[in-house]
């Protein structure tokens, strides 16, 4: 098997580098938004302010927050849907979207309890946003367990005595609460338990066990800008006051969450999320709508050329790059995406010394597999887009690992024997 000069290696992961780079800039571009929100609540959402962690994190990423929020300590619904300071807020505007957050416990307790002290007082608040504008979103914050469960509940009813199954038993109510109100859910409670699982040295709450530290609540942003613009988290450049590798982790986390199982926060509702994907045969593009809550589409294929049907097919005169652009839209909302169509190729190159033995493949949620089906041991070396290394590991014959990655395009190399058998970009999703 050929072997290659360390130079000619360095300057064809260089250009094939270069031209990941200027390919993930142009991709998976999600046009800019605004959103007026308001937060009804408590100190989950005031404490390390919430809403402008939230709206520093639509900055960095190109969009427009526009909030208000009225939050008392330890409110709950039935206390949010007697006040008049809460109606007023709700009817002080035009609203896109309405959070509401129930008191820390109550969603915990017993689903009879619960149906009598919680879901009576969610949907009198939700009659108030729909009464002031029919087109408002409600967005349910469903909340985090409690550290080490509810003690001072525990006896009473015992599904609560842990974190698991506090947090499990937030997670049904809230859902119910989205069913019940056609409404949707920002998922916090479900990334939080993740990066639990995930960190567990990661410290997301304060002394009490209770309220935020600034990592919680900096999840809690990154899940709410998520669920609103409906975009990773990952490129943003805001990080607070938060050590950047763990602000990158809890983006990746957050983004996860929302986008993968979006169908199970956005199963109820009218908020419309606008999405594709497409394959190429030559200059003929096939197009692939995967929006939600949608009634009309309006595309534009980057070539002057425009259609009104759900899912077309176009065929451009001449190989180039094109951006193209779908607005999904409903009487209430709209939403825009674009990508950019190659059809001429990526012009990523790869170096493969045929038989290939040893590959990484990305498998989805950041996870990419490396496998060796040879019968020599072999490595294989990962490289970001500015080509430093992310990771090396060493494989065995016939052997298969995996590793964990944040989204985005990489390179990787692989060596039978210490010689480079296999160059190829990678995109990791």
């Amino acid at each position: 098997m050929p072997s290659y000069n360390i130079h000619d290696i360095k300057n064809h992961m260089r250009r094939i580098l270069l031209s990941a780079a200027l390919l993930a800039a142009a991709c998976n571009y999600a046009h800019a938004a605004t959103r007026k929100v308001l937060f009804i609540g408590n100190s989950y959402i005031y404490t390390n302010n919430l809403p402008s962690l939230l709206q520093q994190m639509a900055t960095s990423m190109g969009d427009t927050l526009i909030y208000d929020e009225y939050t008392v300590g330890g409110y709950t619904l039935q206390s949010h849907s007697g006040d008049i300071q809460t109606k007023n807020k709700i009817y002080s505007q035009q609203w896109d979207i309405v959070v509401i957050q129930e008191q820390s416990q109550r969603p915990a307790f017993s689903p009879t309890q619960v149906a009598r002290d919680t879901y009576p007082f969610a949907r009198k608040l939700d009659s108030m946003v729909r009464d002031n504008r029919s087109c408002t979103e409600t967005m349910f914050f469903m909340t985090w367990g409690y550290k080490n469960g509810d003690a001072s509940n525990c006896a009473a009813y015992p599904p609560i005595c842990t974190y698991a199954g506090m947090q499990q038993r937030l997670r049904e109510s809230y859902l119910q609460m989205a069913t019940d109100n056609n409404g949707i859910v920002s998922p916090v409670g479900v990334a939080w338990k993740q990066v639990r699982d995930s960190f567990p040295a990661m410290e997301l709450y304060s002394p009490d066990g209770s309220h935020p530290s600034m990592n919680g609540s900096f999840l809690a942003a990154c899940v709410f800008y998520t669920s609103i613009f409906h975009k990773s988290t990952v490129k943003s450049t805001f990080n607070s006051t938060l050590v950047a590798a763990d602000a990158a982790n809890l983006k990746r986390f957050a983004s996860r969450v929302v986008l993968d199982s979006f169908n199970n926060w956005n199963a109820s509702g009218n908020y419309t999320y606008a999405n594709f994907t497409h394959t190429l045969t030559g200059n003929k593009i096939t197009l692939n709508n995967t929006s939600k809550y949608a009634t009309t589409y309006a595309w534009a294929f980057g070539d002057g050329n425009t259609s009104t049907a759900a899912s077309p097919t176009h065929t451009y005169s001449t190989p180039g790059k094109y951006f193209v652009t779908l607005r999904a839209s409903n009487t209430c909302f709209s939403e825009t995406k674009g990508d950019t169509i190659n059809t001429q190729g990526t012009g990523i190159t790869s170096i493969n010394n045929a038989p290939v033995t040893i590959t990484a493949t990305a498998t989805g949620n950041g996870k990419v597999m490396l496998q060796n089906t040879g019968k020599q041991t072999g490595a294989i070396h990962i490289f970001d887009i500015n080509g430093r290394k992310v990771a090396t590991l060493q494989l065995q014959p016939d052997e298969q690992t995996y590793t964990d990655l944040l989204p985005g395009l990489y390179m990787y190399s692989a060596y039978i024997n210490d010689a480079l058998q296999h160059a190829a970009k990678l995109s990791v999703y």
